[in-house]
Formats: structure tokens, sequence, C-alpha cells
């Protein structure tokens, strides 16, 4: 064999799987279809929730993205039409991080360049699987005894292995733009806006700037069709208690798009074959899942594959472990789909907000949910349910 493990793409999912097999002593490929080392994803928010801290933090990627720039949000305010919900100082949900992609995969990419054992070869598309390998653009053939697909969405890797795709619809479409000297408004270090079915969000976005991006419902597509920026502005402006943009200097363009499918294919697909990241599920860009989903199932499958592939044992139930780890993101995307179809918001819904308005206790689940630093059952489960409708009662008495 010519490595250990073959990884195509060398993104965010990509190099973080590539840093840990490095460093359990494995030879690994990192494939990578440009040739500019700088190359970095442009449609992406960025903001990496909670729930990804403790992997940032055992890779030694937090201190690194600190280093260069990065922004923490410890706490976001979140509109509802009950009012403000405020995280408490201390209650224990990680803070979320933000870099821009033109650092960010840079930064990843000489990481796992760095990490012995590590080949990064840009330039290398693939073209073909073959057994106990694959073979790239330029005609080589690399072997290995597992192929990892970490190149977005269109996986190559997929489409090669004839991996079944589940598509959704996304009911939203997306802008946003990078500004200096925004006036934050709202309680906390950045704010969303849950105006049903719209969205919005201000957050920290490192160097001094911040991320302001919409959600709308694609009802509203027309108003968007003639003067995208014109419409952006006219939408941030109305916002309850929303950024003043009134002296803020916009350093960037709006980024976007008008769809965003949701796509999830099999993590472990066949023998020999696992899918990370956007590759094994692309889900909607609302609650800003994508990248702590990229990093997690990375390190979820390094985790489990690591061992076999060193001690060369039977690589089946490792997969399977990936498979059962990442249904923790299963779950969460299947209540993003939900949520993706931009309908009104739900009885049980309603009141949990309405409740965490007043109540910490439920107002810290809620966090812990939105950062997916949990699991779905700290929000969704009887016992919140019944707090939030007693609170909702003796609210509306």
């Amino acid at each position: 064999m010519d490595y250990d493990v073959i990884i195509v793409g060398a993104s965010i999912a990509g190099c973080t799987a590539a840093t840990a097999y490095g460093r359990a002593g494995l030879r690994v490929a990192l494939l990578e279809r440009h040739h500019n080392p700088q190359a970095h994803k442009t449609l992406c928010g960025h903001f990496i929730l909670g729930g990804t801290h403790d992997v940032l933090q055992r890779l030694g990627f937090w201190q690194q993205m600190l280093d260069h720039g990065a922004a923490v949000t410890p706490r976001l305010g979140i509109w509802t039409d009950a009012g403000w919900i405020v995280q408490r100082p201390g209650n224990g949900v990680p803070p979320a991080i933000s870099l821009r992609r033109s650092k960010l995969d840079p930064l990843l990419r000489d990481i796992a360049a760095a990490t012995p054992g590590v080949d990064l070869l840009m330039g290398q598309k693939v073209v073909e699987l073959v057994e106990d390998g694959v073979v790239t653009n330029t005609g080589t053939t690399l072997r290995a005894r597992l192929v990892v697909g970490a190149d977005g969405h269109r996986s190559t890797v997929a489409q090669l292995a004839g991996v079944p795709e589940d598509h959704a619809p996304n009911e939203r479409f997306l802008f946003w733009a990078y500004y200096e000297g925004v006036r934050m408004s709202g309680p906390g270090d950045g704010q969303v806006w849950q105006l049903d079915p719209d969205v919005a969000v201000c957050v920290p976005a490192g160097d001094g700037l911040t991320l302001v991006g919409v959600f709308p419902a694609k009802a509203r597509l027309a108003e968007f069709a003639d003067d995208r920026l014109a419409a952006f502005d006219s939408f941030v402006a109305r916002l309850p208690s929303g950024p003043s943009l009134a002296g803020a200097r916009r350093t960037s363009n709006l980024v976007g798009t008008t769809d965003y499918p949701c796509v999830r294919r099999d993590p472990a697909p066949r023998p020999g074959v696992a899918l990370i990241g956007d590759a094994a599920t692309t889900s909607d860009p609302v609650p800003a899942v994508g990248c702590g989903w990229a990093f997690r199932s990375a390190a979820w499958l390094a985790e489990a594959t690591a061992g076999p592939l060193r001690d060369g044992t039977d690589l089946g139930p490792a997969l399977r472990r990936y498979r059962r780890a990442h249904r923790f993101i299963g779950r969460y995307d299947d209540i993003g789909r939900r949520d993706a179809l931009a309908k009104p918001p739900n009885a049980l819904q309603r009141t949990i907000r309405s409740a965490a308005v007043t109540d910490p206790w439920i107002a810290r689940r809620l966090a812990a949910f939105g950062a997916r630093a949990e699991p779905p059952s700290v929000l969704l489960n009887p016992v919140v349910a019944g707090r939030a409708l007693l609170s909702y009662l003796r609210q509306n008495r």
C-alpha cells in the first residue's frame, strides 16, 4: 500500500482528518483539486458553534485560530416575538468561534501539511475509484485501505462510489456582507432574529469585522431581484433592535445564493470508503452547523478507524462505529430540514421560545441545543415541554 488513508479534499473536514490520522502515526495522502494552497470556500458563514469547542481544543486548533484573528462569541441574543432570549454568563454552554475561510482554510492546510506522515498533493483530482485506491487526473494511482470523501456536497468520491443521495428542499435564500464599524443594539455578543419565517444574524467575524446576514423565505425573492444590496439594506434596517450600519463601512460584496438544497448520504457507504463534512451531510445553513459538522465528523472518523488502520485489523466494525457517531448529525439534520421549509413555528416551538425569555433553565437548554453542544433531547423532551407550558400559562393568565 502507498498509504493508510487517502483523503480527497483539503478543506476543513479533509485537513482535520489528515491531521488526526498523521498524529496517530498513519501515512496519509491529502488530495486537493486546487493548485493554490491559499484557495478557500467563499459560500460559507464560518461561524463555528460551541458544540465543536472540545474538538478544536483537543486538536490544538482553537488557539491557532485565535492567533490568526478569530472572534469568540460566548453569548448570542435571540430575538423572538415574545422578547429577547439572553444567555446568562457561566451557563456551561461553550463559546462559538469565527474565522473567515480565507484564513481558516490555508491555516488548516498548513497544519495538515506540517504533520508527519501527511503528504499534501495540490492540483490532484480523483477521476476513478479502483480497488483499494484512486486514480487522479495526472494518471497517478494511489493505494490505501481507506478512501475518505471530504470533497463537499457535490462529492466526486460519492458519485464514483455510486452512493445514493437524499435531497430535501430549502425554502429560504441567503445573503450576507462584512462591515467595519457596526454598532450592535441587541443583547449578547451577537444576535439572531427569529422573524418567522425569515431569519437574520449579526455576529463578529474576526479582525474587527462583523458579518450581517439575512435568510428570507423564498416568497420574498422578487424583492431582491432588481437591486439586491438595496433590498438587503432595507431588510436589515427593519430588524427590531437591529444593528446600525450608519457610519459602518461595507468591506465585501454581498455573498449568497438563492437556493441551498439539503443533501445527505450514508457516511460509511461501502467497505473502504467513508464520507465526512458536506460530502456526508449538507445541512440548512441557517443554524450555522456546516463547519462544526465538518470538524466533528472528521474527528469521529479518525477516532473510530485510526487503530484498525494502524493495526491492520478489520475496518468494518470501525466504520460502523463512525456511522453510529454520525447519527448525532442526522438527528439534528432531521430538525434542520423541517425548519428549512420556512413554515410557521409549531405550538411547542412558540411555547419554548416564550418560556426561555424569562426562564434561565430553559434558556440554557435552548442555548445548548442551538450550539449543538448536546443531543436534541436536551431541549426536546417532556420535562422541558411541561415546564415551558407552565411558564406560558403563568405569563398569559
